[in-house]
């Protein structure tokens, strides 16, 4: 069984991918699979660098991906463009490890962590969708906590799809807001309704 992990930026993705985890869940995070690629895939740095130019390299010749950031989150033309370059083998990978946990154990349950579940229309791809949810106050100072500036964290919130438009995607939806522990609490509650789904399938 593969569920998908999706929600906005700082909506708690992150905390709640986690929880899946220690609950027993195998967790492929996608943009880890992504930084991966930036930093080693030879073929996509030549197409970075062709598409935003030598200024999005560090000192190293690699990759700098701060910098990418700044382009690319100014201008939806160049995010598009940014995607188009780098999800289709980020998803080719992930779609690969998840067979490769499957195969060998079909008891597993895994967990997809992708920011653009819905936007790269990968939901065909899961049993189920799990979207978490915070409020854009709380997304914008849990931003600001990670050394964001206003302007920055209103930028990166704006330039991705809306919790109302993901929503109609949704299975089930976990609220970010409260504690920690009313997090773990209503991750456990889904798994619990997820587990019993499996037992019947």
């Amino acid at each position: 069984m593969i569920i998908g992990l999706t929600g906005g930026i700082a909506s708690g993705k992150t905390a709640v991918a986690k929880i899946f985890q220690d609950l027993g869940a195998v967790v492929i995070n996608l943009d880890s699979l992504s930084h991966n690629l930036l930093k080693n895939d030879e073929l996509i740095r030549e197409k970075l660098v062709y598409s935003f130019g030598c200024g999005i390299l560090n000192d190293k010749g690699e990759i700098d991906r701060q910098k990418l950031a700044r382009i690319v989150f100014d201008n939806p033309d160049y995010l598009n463009l940014l995607n188009s370059i780098i999800h289709p083998k980020v998803i080719k990978l992930s779609d690969d490890l998840a067979n490769q946990e499957l195969a060998k154990d079909n008891s597993k349950v895994v967990v997809l962590d992708v920011p653009l579940l819905i936007e790269c229309n990968m939901t065909d791809k899961v049993d189920f969708v799990v979207l978490t949810y915070a409020d854009r106050k709380t997304q914008i100072q849990r931003l600001i906590d990670r050394g964001f500036s206003e302007i920055e964290a209103i930028k990166r919130i704006n330039s991705q799809m809306s919790f109302e438009e993901k929503r109609p995607f949704a299975d089930y939806i976990i609220d970010t807001n409260g504690s920690l522990d009313d997090t773990i609490g209503q991750v456990k509650d889904i798994w619990k309704q997820i587990m019993l789904v499996k037992k019947k399938s």
